[in-house]
């Protein structure tokens, strides 16, 4: 039997899509507290300016899996897309502090439908057999983008200025707009109906997937404290070289992302994840004890192997749970997860630190991480028991 086509032409421009989105928020994140400064705002301000746009995008996710199910996909990703370049055309020409929180919000709410509307879409134009390689393809460009984009926003605006940088990002948001458009009209998946327009819970929430939504959430919590925490923790024990923690986590996730999707289409969720959760909860313990450059940069490669291979499997997971009407709600609820596990985190963790230590901190997380193991496998077991019974 013939293998289908993976890199169909759909696949392909709703890929170069996203990778544009996610470059655009990459190269802005670390400037927006400075520019905020620039603006005339206080510190707290900038910060809080920072911030919103997170919670904007945290609070719009269950409704962008109900607007995307309850409506046409491909035309709520082109709207959300056109609102993103007018957030970021906002940012060039706003006048004041108090109009850049409203570009924000706008940012994060266009952010929030359009991450989902994105994932809904390159559902229908993925060969199901080869799911998760395609959504382990897809999400490559997130990991070059956080790699690389900071970087050359820092660059471009120290060359030529904040202004010029939000208009370069705005162009190639319209260039992201003409990809969609180039995408066909009409919707892959062709046996499902649209479900009639009902604001209710499940509409909202995917609950079959709130589970692997918690679990996946840990892996973005470890992304949050690394990034929070791990410079203060180098400079407390007289660490030199941690950045090259970074360096070493990103090749691999790169590496792991390459090939992971076809292992996940291949193999029992259950063995994945759990091998997943046993490196992070390896890694986090390995930052918490370490002492010495290469155990830091052994907890690099882990953290990797852990993020690469268990978030692709879980997301896969949740899309395979529904049908192809309700593919948008369970992708809302699985961000949901990273939204509160990459904002959450920081906040619960700084706590315990300022507390206990940082050592306490990372050895915290990998308990966490293990008892979430042991909830994931009652899941797991308790849904095998059900399937067996019908």
């Amino acid at each position: 039997m013939k293998k289908e086509k993976l890199f169909n032409h759909n696949y392909i421009f709703l890929t170069l899509a996203g990778l544009i989105i996610s470059f655009g928020y990459s190269m802005i994140a670390a400037l927006i507290s400075p520019y905020g400064v620039t603006l005339g705002a206080k510190l707290t301000v900038a910060g809080s300016l920072a911030g919103i746009y997170s919670i904007a995008a945290l609070m719009i996710r269950p409704f962008g899996g109900f607007i995307t199910d309850s409506f046409n996909k491909r035309s709520i990703c082109i709207l959300s897309t056109m609102l993103i370049c007018i957030a970021i055309l906002g940012y060039s020409f706003a006048p004041g502090i108090k109009t850049m929180f409203i570009v924000r919000i706008l940012h994060g709410l266009a952010f929030g439908i359009n991450g989902t509307a994105n994932i809904a879409i390159l559902y229908d134009y993925i060969p199901k057999e080869r799911l998760a390689e395609g959504i382990g393809f897809y999400s490559l460009g997130q990991v070059v983008s956080q790699v690389c984009g900071p970087g050359l926003g820092i660059e471009i605006k120290d060359r030529f200025g904040y202004r010029f940088l939000f208009l370069l990002i705005a162009v190639l948001t319209v260039l992201a707009v003409v990809f969609l458009f180039l995408t066909d009209r009409k919707e892959a998946a062709e046996g499902s109906e649209k479900k009639k327009i009902r604001f209710t819970f499940d509409r909202l929430i995917c609950t079959p997937c709130i589970v692997y939504a918690l679990v996946g959430g840990l892996f973005s919590l470890q992304n949050g404290i690394i990034n929070s925490f791990l410079l203060l923790l180098s400079e407390e024990r007289s660490i030199a070289g941690i950045s090259l923690f970074f360096s070493v986590n990103a090749a691999i996730l790169f590496f792991i992302r390459m090939f992971v999707g076809k292992i996940v289409d291949r193999h029992n969720i259950t063995v994945i994840v759990n091998v997943s959760l046993i490196t992070s909860i390896v890694a986090m313990a390995a930052v918490g004890g370490g002492k010495y450059l290469w155990v830091f940069l052994a907890a690099a490669v882990l953290k990797a192997v852990g993020q690469g291979s268990g978030q692709i499997s879980l997301q896969t997971a949740c899309m395979k749970k529904v049908d192809a009407a309700s593919v948008g709600i369970a992708t809302s609820t699985f961000y949901i997860g990273a939204d509160l596990g990459q904002g959450l985190g920081p906040i619960i963790c700084g706590r315990i630190s300022d507390q206990f230590g940082y050592e306490v901190m990372f050895y915290w997380v990998a308990v966490l991480i293990f008892l979430s193991m042991i909830g994931f496998n009652l899941y797991q077991r308790r849904k095998e028991t059900i399937s067996e019974k019908k």
